[in-house]
């Protein structure tokens, strides 16, 4: 076995380890059970993927993340290891290709969502798979109390009773002490060893502002930081295009992320702003998972996330280098109500959930008894009106429905084109002599994918259209005769959400709907919204609020708004603002650099323009 350091340098290039990595995987190349609690950025997957790499046989990696396993998985296949990702929206072949590879040790990682663990067709494989170590990523969703709690985690815990002497390992970013306790006790992690490093980001100045115009603040400080990297969030796609658009219109270098957008166009955004061609990225939640950019000087929270945790993640990827950084977030009495109102969305009526569950396979022409392992694709927004359901209804309805085990939901994520030759070397030979106008498609499979008469491979439709000179409809053409006449199992590229149903449909449409799901989850989910509210209205320090939530104790910062305001409280605010305007400056950046309210700002600067004392135009503010 190479020694980790050996590993880092030949697989990853690194020289050396982040703070707390070497610890977690030399624990984890002794097989022993681990608890790790990374802060975002604190580089995660190296930490298992290193020991995986090192032991001989398979690391199953468990995740809720379908965008992220297929980042990694894609990350792994580069650097020549092998991986493979199971999740919904992969059809029943598929699946069970790729567990029969991953039993006769075909892959050093398998990725899996966590509905997977359920099905039959996975637990008789995985009982003959060669394990080295179990790894659960996003391991606060096993927490009744996580701010993400999914029940299908619960199961995991019955992998170590398949295999008992396996080393599992639980990752997170965001865990108070009542979770921790909670995920190590519902893993039944032994002897565990703990990893645990600070909440602590002491070159991030958290500013939290309550805005009655936010399009204006944000515009302004993007402004004022237009030649730094920057983030600012949104929690709706219309926000993002929104306000992209205006800062595109007001010339800033900015571009937009989320995930209803097309794979290709993600990719091109990501890559813009990594290189620095961009400046500012306008997202939703959807960017930042396993985004690691050290220099992003700033995170804005145009909309505020509706926990602590997820708010907490947000403005950590800021100041990754250990540079001065600004998490500044904006809020007001609006956002507050649509938090409120969130509840009811997000948690419907038990009977709107039963009258979904029926439509939906109605809507399928699935009968009773019948479903199981069904995959179909679904456009959402037109199923709810042939139904007449709200579309935001039936979106979360059918998250619980997912969270039920009933099926699995695979929203709007690029699924790519995939292929794999279902017939052997001699039977293909034989194929081409009877079907030469088809050879050119089958001859660029057998060339440029190996493997492809194992597993399945992704099928760039625009290569093979150019290297046999076709039109990319009529390679689309002949692969689908190959798939008719059985020699391939063709899949096409799909953004399009599907639908796994994971049991079959209940006889009288009567099925149970688990407290956990339901009921509990809606009690976190108030709780979430309570805890958001009471620290963006909160007059105490930032840091210390956000850390004694995850069980930390420290002294005030001295660098939030509060600390900031509270340091110069007794000083006349319109004679700070004079000694600021050295040059000229905006609201926002008043309100950053004294920590006083929007409204305390404009109040002051009125005064001062009435005393002839200063000139405010639409965006700027100058000393006479």
């Amino acid at each position: 076995m190479d020694s980790p350091n050996i590993i880092l340098k030949k697989v990853w290039d690194f020289e050396s380890f982040r703070p707390g990595q070497e610890a977690i995987i030399s624990d984890l190349y002794a097989n022993n059970d681990v608890f790790a609690l990374l802060p975002t950025g604190g580089g995660k997957s190296i930490c298992y993927q290193l020991p995986g790499i090192a032991k001989s046989n398979l690391t199953i990696v468990i995740s809720p993340l379908v965008s992220l396993m297929q980042d990694q998985v894609e990350q792994l296949l580069k650097r020549n290891i092998r991986a493979a990702a199971i999740y919904g929206g992969m059809s029943f072949r598929e699946i069970d290709i790729t567990l029969d590879n991953a039993k006769f040790g075909g892959y050093d990682f398998l990725y899996l969502s966590p509905e997977r663990l359920e099905t039959s067709i996975f637990l008789e494989r995985f009982k003959a798979m060669k394990v080295s170590q179990i790894i659960i990523d996003e391991a606060h969703c096993i927490s009744q109390w996580g701010h993400d709690f999914r029940p299908s985690y619960s199961r995991i815990s019955e992998l170590r009773e398949l295999k008992p002497n396996v080393c599992f390992a639980a990752f997170t970013a965001t865990a108070n002490n009542r979770v921790k306790e909670d995920i190590i006790e519902k893993l039944g992690l032994r002897n565990v060893k703990l990893h645990q490093t600070s909440f602590l980001r002491e070159n991030i100045a958290y500013r939290v502002f309550q805005s009655e115009n936010k399009k204006a603040r944000t515009l302004e400080l993007c402004k004022s930081l237009k030649n730094s990297s920057g983030i600012v969030y949104c929690q709706t796609r219309r926000s993002v295009r929104e306000l992209n658009l205006m800062l595109q219109s007001e010339g800033l270098s900015s571009e937009m992320y989320h995930g209803g957008m097309k794979n290709e166009e993600r990719k091109e955004t990501m890559r813009l702003w990594m290189e620095n061609q961009r400046k500012i990225i306008v997202a939703t939640n959807a960017f930042g998972m396993g985004i690691d950019k050290p220099d992003v000087r700033y995170v804005i929270h145009y909309e505020i996330s509706d926990s602590i945790e997820g708010y907490f993640q947000e403005a950590g990827r800021c100041g990754r280098d250990k540079g001065k950084a600004i998490g500044f977030a904006l809020y007001n009495d609006k956002d507050l109500k649509v938090f409120k109102n969130s509840i009811g969305v997000r948690f419907p009526e038990k009977k709107e959930i039963t009258k979904l569950y029926s439509k939906l396979f109605q809507h399928f022409k699935i009968a009773f008894g019948d479903g199981k392992d069904q995959v179909v694709e679904i456009n959402i927004e037109n199923f709810a009106n042939i139904h007449s359901i709200k579309p935001i209804i039936a979106f979360h309805g059918l998250k619980i429905l997912e969270l039920n085990g009933d099926l699995s939901l695979s929203e709007s994520i690029f699924h790519p084109a995939k292929i794999k030759l279902m017939i052997g070397v001699s039977e293909l030979y034989n194929f081409e002599i009877q079907n030469e106008t088809l050879k050119d498609i089958s001859q660029f499979l057998i060339r440029k994918l190996p493997g492809v008469f194992d597993q399945y491979k992704r099928l760039d439709i625009s290569l093979l259209a150019k290297t046999v000179n076709l039109t990319e409809k009529d390679v689309l053409k002949k692969l689908n005769t190959l798939h008719t006449y059985g020699v391939c199992d063709f899949m096409p590229a799909s953004t399009k959400p599907t639908i796994t149903f994971l049991r079959s449909r209940s006889q009288n449409d009567t099925f149970l709907l688990n407290p956990s799901v339901y009921g509990i989850r809606k009690q976190n989910y108030v709780k979430q919204i309570d805890s958001i509210t009471a620290f963006v209205k909160s007059k105490s320090c930032r840091s210390k609020s956000l850390l004694a939530y995850f069980g930390e104790n420290i002294e005030p910062c001295g660098t939030c708004d509060i600390c900031v305001r509270n340091e110069n409280k007794k000083m006349d605010l319109a004679q700070l603002i004079l000694k600021q305007l050295v040059k000229k400056s905006t609201i926002s950046t008043l309100m950053n650099q004294l920590g006083r309210t929007e409204q305390e700002i404009i109040d002051a600067l009125d005064y001062l323009q009435g005393e002839e004392l200063v000139d405010c135009s639409k965006y700027t503010i100058v000393k006479r």
